[in-house]
């Protein structure tokens, strides 16, 4: 098997005021390379960032623009394979070059789509949300969903370039800034100290003073373990393995709910499983759970069913011979412990969490 170890993460990238100005610089240099130029959007992104995105960037006067609808329910493995032809038919070979210019499920998807396209072509990111600067956009991950389970096929892409740039924030409603939020309480509890301070302190609203600080937390937790051979990556999957499974639900349901509101809802109660096995730090978990109360709005995802929330627990990829396991920083900044947990603690956690 190739070590792709040895692949450097992300060796270009910029995130701040300036990115799509070193984008250009970038594509200046290397576009001669490139057979052409695909750009996959989703529709809002079409609308609100794409024209400013191809008024900034040159040379891509003659690129392709390939379009998705929004949200989770696009990462299927069937629209990985409608765009695969879409590529086709606009005469992309192995020297063309796809970029992702969106949220979380751009990237996610055309990562995994330019692995597969003829066996891979090159890979430019461009994060346009919160969510995909503090975290989707970084760490070489991509893949998509099957039959409710969250990102069952994918593949790694850690050489991709990444370049954020802030100003895309501009766009974004309310609602999407707190999708990235919850990735980014969760970022400032890993990394501890004065971030965790000032993201606990402080008002949704600063996000963007804290996205270089929460990207550099992802990025030095996944050169410590690129490929999850060990423990320390799956520690950003803090709230995720309820978060997932509830994620799941909310995109079978229709229910408007999206993966920052799922990861709230699961760094809230995960917290709980912590207290409930007497780990230190719960004063810390409380502070953490008031920071979430105080921002999401969550208690239509507290009515389900905590049963079929477990249930679809069970397809979480932290699970080890049948055990169903966590990953946590019981306090802010401390090293990463793995935790067992039963249907009964979660439960508890659960009707806890509904109840406060």
């Amino acid at each position: 098997m190739l070590d792709l170890c040895a692949v450097n993460l992300h060796p270009v990238r910029a995130l701040g005021p300036e990115a799509w100005n070193e984008l250009n610089d970038w594509l200046l240099r290397e576009g001669d390379r490139f057979t052409s130029v695909h750009i996959l959007v989703d529709s809002t992104t079409h609308e609100l960032v794409l024209p400013r995105f191809m008024a900034e960037i040159e040379g891509l006067a003659d690129a392709h623009i390939l379009e998705i609808e929004p949200g989770e329910a696009s990462k299927e493995l069937a629209l990985v394979e409608q765009l695969a032809l879409g590529l086709r038919d606009e005469g992309a070979d192995r020297g063309a070059l796809l970029i992702a210019l969106g949220g979380g499920v751009v990237c996610d998807l055309a990562g995994l789509l330019a692995t597969l396209y003829m066996r891979g072509i090159e890979l430019v990111l461009v994060p346009t949300s919160l969510l995909a600067m503090v975290d989707a956009a970084w760490g070489g991950k991509n893949g998509v969903d099957s039959e409710g389970t969250k990102n069952l096929l994918g593949t790694w892409r850690p050489e991709a370039p990444v370049f954020a740039d802030v100003r895309a924030l501009e766009t974004l409603p309310e609602r999407e800034w707190l999708q990235g939020w919850a990735e980014l309480v969760k970022q400032a509890w890993i990394a501890g100290g004065g971030l965790w301070t000032e993201v606990s302190g402080g008002p949704w609203t600063h996000a963007p003073f804290w996205v270089r600080d929460a990207a550099e937390v992802k990025l030095q937790v996944v050169v410590a373990d690129p490929f999850e051979r060990g423990t320390r990556r799956a520690l950003l999957n803090m709230g995720h393995t309820v978060g997932h499974a509830v994620e799941s639900m909310v995109v079978a349901l229709g229910l408007d709910y999206g993966h920052g509101d799922c990861v709230a809802l699961g760094l809230s109660i995960e917290s709980r499983i912590l207290d409930a096995l007497g780990q230190p730090g719960s004063a810390e978990r409380s502070a953490l759970r008031g920071r979430i109360a105080a921002d999401f709005q969550l208690d239509a995802l507290r009515n389900m069913d905590s049963a079929a929330v477990w249930a679809a627990m069970q397809h979480d990829k932290k699970k080890r011979a049948g055990e169903l396991r966590i990953v946590w920083s019981p306090e802010p900044g401390a090293s990463e412990i793995v935790l067992g947990i039963d249907e009964a603690t979660f439960t508890t956690a659960w009707i806890a969490d509904a109840a406060h």
